[in-house]
């Protein structure tokens, strides 16, 4: 396998937790605020990740499932991509997340929409968690990068059913990182690793999962990510009235981060799909 010159940290989901139970608390209300001038009008729902709505949708439809569909979302959030897929879709969507706050916000969310019997959301760790039943799909925005892929892609094909779709939008490398760079990328957002499509390849055949699709989505990761920068700093006063002065240095210094590191070409984002294959 084509393994980074720099070693992966091991998996923490305190660390992930405390990220966005503390340090990222303010998520919820500053994302309300920024993102809508983000990524335009209608295309802002509530979500995390560096994905409009129109691309959340997009990768709904690669995942090709049918209506009724038993399907899991892995770090579901505030669960705005939960509840827009499962009204587009007609899918039944069980959200996990290892983060509470985000939670009780999702749970406000599913009931609002009138969901509570299509959505369900569970505050707990995907690999321990009991699921009654086989999924047939999962997918994942923006949250795969804080696991290990080798360890998440054998856990999401056992919980697939034969021929099932895996689906992710996630950060790739695609230039040499310096030392600060892969330890701002990695230890101040825990995640393991930041990998390339190849090394997602490579981990996904592992796991007995075959990849149907890759689509570059870096053009627009890159716009969304200098935007958020842009509207971060010019609403300052109002992010730090509804947060605090803590909150939006630290907010601000990991995105400008992400975007410079964007702007160098060493930092891209992609879709991918993938099918459970057996035999």
């Amino acid at each position: 396998m084509n393994a980074s010159r720099f070693a992966a940290f091991p998996e923490d989901f305190h660390a992930v937790a405390a990220l966005y139970d503390n340090d990222m608390d303010g998520n919820n209300v500053v994302h309300d605020l920024v993102y809508p001038e983000v990524f335009g009008p209608g295309e802002y729902i509530g979500q995390f990740s560096d994905n409009s709505a129109s691309e959340l949708v997009a990768m709904g439809a690669a995942m090709d499932l049918p209506d009724g569909s038993s399907v899991l979302d892995v770090g579901c959030g505030t669960a705005p991509v939960a509840t827009l897929l499962a009204t587009r879709f007609g899918w039944r969507v069980t959200g996990i997340d290892v983060s509470a706050t985000p939670l009780r916000k999702a749970a406000k969310r599913v009931a609002e929409a009138g969901l509570a019997d299509q959505v369900a959301l569970v505050n707990g760790n995907v690999y321990t968690h009991d699921f009654p039943e086989p999924f047939d799909g999962i997918y994942g925005t923006g949250a795969f990068c804080h696991f290990d892929p080798s360890r998440l892609f054998a856990r999401c094909r056992d919980l697939l059913r034969p021929g099932g779709r895996l689906a992710f939008m996630e950060r790739v490398r695609t230039g040499e990182l310096t030392d600060d760079e892969w330890r701002r990328l990695t230890e101040e957002w825990a995640c393991p690793t930041v990998n390339t499509v190849e090394e997602y390849r490579q981990h996904l055949d592992v796991a007995g999962l075959r990849v149907d699709e890759v689509r570059d989505l870096t053009p627009t990761f890159r716009d969304w990510q200098d935007r958020s920068v842009v509207v971060r700093l010019r609403r300052r006063t109002e992010i730090v009235a509804l947060t605090s002065e803590q909150y939006f240095e630290t907010s601000t210094r990991l995105a400008d981060h992400e975007n410079a590191v964007t702007k160098a070409g060493k930092l891209g984002y992609v879709l991918v799909t993938a099918t459970r294959v057996d035999g």
